[in-house]
């Protein structure tokens, strides 16, 4: 009978830890890019993590393989959710802050429903409709806060952090992958990041600053917990639960990376900060909810 429970609690619990350290890293790693460049940043954690989470993939299943058929959707999600969600991420939180650049990306599960619907997984009905209409309103509350002409690129690169890791949501939901968990997300580590290394080589080496143990926490917490842990997290959560459930449980994160912006950075945040929220969280609940069906 207990087992049983904790099989039933499990991912639960997967889920509320998922939901703190997503909403913590958005401070975290803004903390941390002043000192390591974001290209750099994100292979320093990332190598890690690829080795020990097919190290835990191994010990549990006894294999690192990956059948033939799943390769190609496990290429399309290392790009989409590390190579091209990591780095644009890292620079959004530099150029928008934390809280902002959360609230802009985690538009995310509007646009995957939207994607899903594109290419036939979903059907395109007056909730998702609503949804969007939610969203292009808080994407509009925001753009004027941070007076998108002036922060053009930050604004895009958020925006399109946001919409690369929708893409990435739904190849994982739908691509039809069944390997475990583990070591999926160590392969997804190490595809993801191979683009960005002779990046970071060519361009990073002499952008360093000086390295404090603030920096070298924030390295382990990354490489342990928003690398290794989310990555499996994530990829386990979206098999036992619907993308309905997800949708609706990732709302706290940006309230709560705006509350660990406000706590921790002293970043004021005004009445177009909160209206964006509002918007985009009740786009969140309305896709996943779809009460307009």
């Amino acid at each position: 009978m207990e087992l049983m429970v904790s099989r039933k609690t499990l991912p639960l619990v997967l889920l509320i830890i998922l939901i703190m350290v997503w909403a913590s890293v958005w401070s975290l790693f803004r903390i941390a890019i002043e000192a390591i460049p974001p290209f750099s940043f994100r292979v320093i954690i990332g190598i890690p993590a690829f080795v020990l989470l097919l190290f835990l993939g191994f010990k549990k299943v006894k294999t690192i393989n990956i059948p033939k058929a799943e390769w190609k959707p496990l290429i399309l999600i290392s790009f989409f959710n590390v190579t091209l969600w990591q780095v644009l991420m890292l620079y959004g939180i530099s150029m928008l802050g934390g809280g902002r650049a959360a609230v802009l990306t985690y538009t995310m599960p509007v646009w995957a429903t939207i994607f899903a619907a594109i290419f036939g997984y979903e059907k395109i009905n007056i909730s998702i409709v609503i949804s969007l209409i939610f969203g292009m309103l808080g994407i509009f509350f925001l753009s004027v806060e941070i007076n998108v002409f002036e922060n053009i690129v930050g604004f895009l690169i958020t925006l399109f952090a946001g919409l690369s890791w929708a893409v990435g949501t739904m190849i994982v939901k739908y691509g039809g992958i069944k390997s475990d968990g583990l070591i999926v997300a160590g392969w997804q580590q190490i595809i993801g990041i191979i683009p960005i290394i002779p990046i970071a080589l060519y361009f990073d080496l002499d952008d360093f600053g000086t390295l404090g143990y603030v920096h070298l926490c924030i390295i382990l917490y990354g490489i342990f917990l928003s690398s290794a842990y989310t990555y499996w997290a994530y990829f386990t959560i979206l098999q036992k639960f619907s993308v309905n459930i997800i949708s609706i449980s990732v709302m706290a994160v940006p309230i709560l990376a705006i509350l660990v912006d406000y706590i921790f950075t002293n970043v004021q945040f005004s009445k177009l900060d909160f209206l964006a929220l509002l918007c985009i969280i009740s786009g969140i609940y309305i896709v996943a909810k779809k009460p307009f069906n």
